[in-house]
C-alpha cells in the first residue's frame, strides 16, 4: 500500500517538472491577453537602463534578446516609447532568426529634444507576433543654462533720420532663466545712456526690445548689450557712424518747370532727398532730381534738406505779356516781362491765310506782314524757355485803299455841217469774243470749286520747333457744327480758342460744337 502511495507521488512530480514553463511577468503576456503558441516566450535586457543626459543628446541604448521559448522566433521589432514632446524615438527590426536559447544583441537611439529638467521613465520593447518583452529605462534630464546675444545694427547711418537697434537674447537653455539685463550706449566713446532691466526668458524662447534714437547727431557710437541670467554673464556689442554726405545741388525754371538736382561729389544724382516747393514735399528720384510745373507767376520758395543741412533757395516765375497794334499792313508786336522789354523771344501768329514766325529784337518788338497770315481775327503766342509763355487773339483790319483822284482832259469839238447819213451798226470787235470765252471759263470753274470753297471746312497746319499749329476755318455758307478732329501725336499740352482740346493716350483730340459761316478756330500743341 506504501508503495502504491509513493508510486502516485512520484507521478504527479514528473508531470509538474514536464509541464511548459510561464513567466509571472505580465510583460511576457501576449500583447492581446490571447497566445496562439504558449510555447514562444521571448526576453529583451538593456545593458544600461540609466542615462544622464542634456537638450540635444542622442542616447544609444544596447540590449541582448533570448528566445527563452521552444520554438524559433522571427519578425522581431525593436522600439522605444515615451513622452513624444521629450524625444525623438528610433525603431529597428531584427533580421536574424532565433532559434531556442539564442540570443543576439543590437543598439536603438533615442535624441533628446528640449525637455524640461528631471526624470522621465521610458520602455525598450521587443515584440515578436502576439508576445512581447518591455523593460524600463530611466532618462535624467539635467538643467542646461546656455544663452546668446545679438545687437542688430547697420554700419553706417544718414544723418538727419532716425536710427533703429534690436536687442535680442536666445535662449538654448531648457529651464526658465531669469536675472538683470541691461545695455549702455556710447557717443564717441563717451557714456550717453545706461540702462537695467530685470526679466526672464522662456525655455527656447526669445527676448527682444527695439531702441529708437530719434536723429541721432553725426558721430560715432557703440552699443554695449549684456545680460546675467541664472548666474550666467554674457555681453555683445556693436558700433555705428552717423554721418552726412557731402551733396550739391542746382535750382532753376525753364520751360515752365522749376527742376531740382541733388548730387554727390562724383556727380551722380542722389535719390530720396527731401524737397520743399511752396510747403508741398517731394522726394528727388533715381537720377537725384524734382520737376514741378509752374503755371502761374510769381515766387517760388525751395527747401532742400541735405542730410539735416537745410538750404532755401527763392525762384522768380515770370510771364510775358503782349502789347499788338495795327499800322496799316504791318502787325507790331512788343513782349515785356516784368515791365521790360524781352529780346529773342519767339512770336507765332497764326491768320487766315496761314503762319508767321518772328523773334523779338533788342527792345522786345517784332513785325508781322499782315498779307501772310491775312485779316480778321488772328492767334498770337509767345513762347521761352526761361519765362511763362502767353497768347492772345488780336484782330485786324485789312488798310483802306486810296481813292483814285478822276484826270480831266480837255476835248476840241469840230462843227460839221448837217448832212443826211444813214446809221451803220458797229461791227463785233475780236476782243469781244475772247471776253465772253474768258466769263464762260470762269463760270465753269466757279461752278466746279462752289461747293469746297463754299461748304466745306479749310484745315491748315503748320509746325515751328516744339509747337505744332492747326487752324480750322468755318464754310462761307454754312456753319460748322460737331466738329471732331483726332491726331496721333505725342503731346505735352494743347490750347484752343474754341471748344475743347484734351490729349488721350498718344492722340490729340479736338472738339467743337459749332463754328459760323467763315469763323476761324485755332489749336496750339506743345509737342512732347
Amino acid at each position: 500500500m506504501k508503495r502504491k502511495g509513493l508510486l502516485v507521488l512520484l507521478l504527479l512530480l514528473v508531470s509538474v517538472l514536464l509541464s511548459p514553463v510561464r513567466s509571472e511577468n505580465p510583460s511576457l503576456q501576449p500583447a492581446n491577453g490571447t497566445s496562439s503558441n504558449s510555447e514562444v516566450l521571448l526576453t529583451i535586457q538593456p545593458l544600461k537602463d540609466t542615462f544622464y543626459v542634456e537638450p540635444g543628446d542622442v542616447i544609444a541604448i544596447q540590449y541582448n534578446i533570448t528566445n527563452v521559448g521552444s520554438s524559433s522566433l522571427e519578425n522581431i521589432v525593436v522600439y522605444v516609447t515615451g513622452p513624444s514632446d521629450a524625444f525623438q524615438y528610433g525603431i529597428t527590426a531584427i533580421r536574424k532568426v532565433l532559434a531556442p536559447g539564442e540570443s543576439v544583441e543590437g543598439t536603438i537611439t533615442v535624441t533628446v529634444l528640449n525637455p524640461s529638467p528631471g526624470n522621465y521613465t521610458l520602455r525598450l520593447v521587443a515584440k515578436a507576433g502576439d508576445f512581447y518583452s518591455e523593460v524600463p529605462i530611466v532618462v535624467i534630464v539635467k538643467p542646461v543654462i546656455d544663452f546668446k546675444l545679438e545687437v542688430s545694427a547697420d554700419k553706417k547711418y544718414v544723418y538727419g533720420s532716425d536710427v533703429g537697434v534690436v536687442l535680442k537674447i536666445t535662449s538654448k537653455s531648457n529651464t526658465l532663466i531669469s536675472g538683470r539685463i541691461g545695455y549702455i550706449l556710447f557717443y564717441n566713446g563717451t557714456p550717453l545712456e545706461n540702462v537695467t532691466l530685470v526679466d526672464f526668458v522662456r525655455p527656447g524662447g526669445m527676448w527682444k526690445k527695439e531702441l529708437l534714437l530719434k536723429k541721432p547727431e553725426v558721430g560715432n557710437y557703440t552699443i554695449l548689450f549684456w545680460a546675467y541670467l541664472n548666474r550666467v554673464y554674457r555681453e555683445t556689442s556693436a558700433s555705428f557712424e552717423v554721418y552726412r554726405r557731402n551733396l550739391s545741388y542746382t535750382v532753376d525754371f525753364k520751360n515752365g518747370f522749376i527742376n531740382v538736382f541733388v548730387y554727390g561729389p562724383d556727380g551722380r544724382g542722389v535719390e530720396g532727398i527731401k524737397v520743399y516747393i511752396n510747403g508741398v514735399e517731394f522726394l528727388t528720384s533715381e537720377g537725384g532730381t524734382v520737376t514741378y510745373s509752374a503755371k502761374t507767376p510769381g515766387i517760388y520758395n525751395v527747401v532742400l534738406d541735405l542730410d539735416g543741412r537745410i538750404v532755401s533757395e527763392s525762384v522768380a516765375v515770370s510771364q510775358l505779356t503782349l502789347d499788338v497794334a495795327q499800322k496799316g499792313d504791318k502787325l507790331i508786336v512788343r513782349v515785356r516781362a516784368n515791365n521790360q522789354p524781352v529780346e529773342g523771344i519767339t512770336l507765332s501768329v497764326s491768320g487766315p491765310r496761314g503762319t508767321a514766325y518772328a523773334l523779338t529784337n533788342s527792345s522786345g518788338i517784332a513785325v508781322v506782314d499782315l498779307k501772310s497770315v491775312g485779316y480778321g481775327t488772328l492767334f498770337i503766342s509767345a513762347e521761352s524757355e526761361n519765362f511763362l509763355g502767353t497768347e492772345m487773339e488780336f484782330t485786324v483790319t485789312p488798310p483802306e485803299t486810296p481813292t483814285p483822284t478822276p484826270t480831266h482832259t480837255q476835248s476840241t469839238t469840230t462843227t460839221h455841217s448837217p448832212t443826211s447819213t444813214t446809221p451803220v451798226q458797229p461791227p463785233v470787235e475780236e476782243g469781244s469774243r475772247t471776253l465772253l470765252a474768258i466769263i464762260l471759263l470762269g463760270l465753269g470753274v466757279f461752278g466746279a470749286t462752289l461747293y469746297p470753297a463754299f461748304f466745306m471746312p479749310k484745315i491748315q497746319e503748320e509746325s515751328l520747333g516744339r509747337h505744332h499749329f492747326i487752324k480750322v476755318k468755318a464754310p462761307r455758307l454754312r456753319p460748322l457744327e460737331n466738329f471732331r478732329l483726332e491726331k496721333p501725336i505725342t503731346a505735352l499740352e494743347v490750347r484752343s480758342t474754341k471748344g475743347s482740346a484734351k490729349i488721350e493716350d498718344s492722340r490729340v483730340v479736338w472738339e467743337i460744337e459749332r463754328l459760323e459761316p467763315g469763323e476761324e478756330a485755332y489749336l496750339q500743341v506743345l509737342l512732347g
